[in-house]
């Protein structure tokens, strides 16, 4: 038999094709989001009893990384998840707490500890997950610059965009005041205090890598609702705290410095730790 030129090209190109697939691997879940899967599980069972809510919650959250899971994986054309794409963790119950709130914040370490570890394209979907937790967990004390970040870029010009968004937060705030309820006062006065805290912590982080600009003596409320009672009041303040929320969010998603992607995380979570006042 002839073998001819075109013959030959077929059957090496055959060939080829044949082994490539035979050596491409088989995709295989995400090891970071499976220990994160299993970690949002032992909350929810450690939590069922003293903290309900965030028991529940810690379900859902497992329930959307097993999705993520799945999805990053990939389906076959029929859409079948592929055999090598299951997966199991072991059957060990998480002990109870009776202390929800340090377990809820010690829970909220563990997912930050994961945001360098777990691929790229599921950090916005995780980061919600810390910051729907701390709505439930006590509001922070204090937040730090953490050690080594770095502001250029990018980090820096949305750095620079959330400083001018928190000066207009405070400023909106103090104009809901004069209209709110008697009974959201403080809590008014406490949101504005804390987004000046923001700014101030902003404002540190950005010092070293370009100049700081002041507060403007007024802003506007282009989009939102303008107060003439405390119905109206309220609905300004949601507004605004759901809106830096989102920035907050935003930003720390597509952060590519670690520390201001943990920086930004944890102001998200602390600024939806504030909205709950107003919920």
């Amino acid at each position: 038999m002839r073998f001819t030129k075109h013959l030959i090209l077929t059957i090496i190109t055959a060939l080829a094709a044949t082994l490539a697939v035979a050596c491409t691997p088989s995709p295989t879940p995400d090891e970071a989001l499976v220990e994160m899967y299993q970690e949002a599980l032992h909350d929810a069972q450690a939590l069922t009893d003293s903290a309900p809510g965030a028991s529940a919650l810690r379900t859902e959250h497992a329930d959307e990384i097993t999705a993520e899971i799945e999805r990053l994986c990939g389906f076959t054309d029929d859409g079948v998840l592929p055999e090598s794409c299951t997966f199991s963790v072991p059957a060990i119950a998480a002990a109870p707490t009776d202390d929800a709130a340090a377990h809820m914040m010690a829970s909220q370490e563990q997912i930050l500890g994961h945001l360098e570890e777990i691929p790229t394209e599921s950090v916005p979907l995780i980061i919600g997950h810390y910051i729907d937790q701390a709505r439930l967990a006590p509001p922070a004390e204090e937040i730090d610059i953490p050690e080594g970040i770095s502001l250029k870029g990018e980090d820096l010009t949305r750095a620079q965009d959330l400083l001018a968004a928190e000066y207009a937060a405070a400023w909106a705030l103090g104009v809901a005041l004069a209209y709110v309820s008697p009974d959201l006062t403080d809590a008014t006065q406490e949101a504005i205090d804390r987004h000046r805290g923001y700014a101030a912590v902003l404002r540190t982080a950005i010092d070293p890598f370009a100049d700081t600009a002041p507060s403007e003596p007024g802003y506007d409320l282009t989009g939102l609702t303008e107060p003439t009672d405390p119905d109206t009041a309220l609905a300004l303040i949601r507004e605004v705290q759901d809106n830096a929320v989102t920035s907050w969010h935003n930003a720390a998603s597509v952060a590519t410095d670690p520390a201001w992607r943990l920086l930004a995380s944890r102001v998200a979570g602390s600024t939806a730790r504030d909205t709950v006042a107003f919920a």
